[in-house]
């Protein structure tokens, strides 16, 4: 299962579901798809959210950069608003495949992350692709340093050199002083 969006809040009196999308393609969302909703955790107490249920697309359109999107069995605005904050899931299989030169990122979790500064770009080694953060304006990337401390890497295109999956291996070529930041020895 890989995670695409998070619903974001009701839209409307009938069950529509306002979604953000992770995923580049809206076809995951299209009438007839089958999506898995994980209820958000509760807001005390901690905890993740609950197991994925899965829901039958009836409807689904683009609105103002979001996917508006029916579920079958979902019929109004009180059992949308239960879904509120539920993360959404599709099966792997489900995932059309990815454009020449392009990967998913979930499949490049846990790869090593390298520096270009070396012959051939096999600079040295910045540290594993941990995590990664849908922050407002752009993705950004956890890198787990070699000496363990956390690394947040903007990950856009110019600072992205080379993408591995087969060999779970990242070049990047960070911006300057970046890497310096996370890495300075407090004194």
């Amino acid at each position: 299962m890989v995670a695409v969006a998070h619903v974001a809040k009701p839209h409307g009196i009938r069950g529509e579901l306002c979604m953000d999308s992770h995923a580049g393609s809206p076809l995951l969302f299209a009438p007839g798809q089958t999506l898995f909703l994980a209820a958000p955790g509760p807001k005390e107490g901690g905890g993740g959210p609950g197991r994925p249920k899965p829901f039958v697309v009836a409807a689904s359109r683009q609105h103002t950069g979001r996917m508006l999107v029916t579920l079958k069995g979902v019929g109004d605005r009180n059992a949308a608003d239960l879904l509120r904050g539920a993360v959404v899931y599709v099966a792997e299989a489900d995932l059309p495949p990815p454009d020449e030169g392009e990967e998913y990122l979930f499949r490049l979790l846990g790869s090593r992350v390298y520096l270009a500064d070396g012959p051939e770009g096999k600079g040295r080694e910045v540290g594993e692709f941990e995590a990664i953060l849908d922050t407002p304006g752009q993705i950004t990337w956890v890198i787990r340093g070699t000496g363990g401390e956390e690394i947040l890497f903007p990950a856009v295109p110019e600072f992205i050199l080379g993408l591995d999956a087969g060999r779970k291996r990242i070049v990047i070529d960070p911006p300057p002083g970046l890497l310096e930041l996370y890495l300075a020895k407090p004194k």
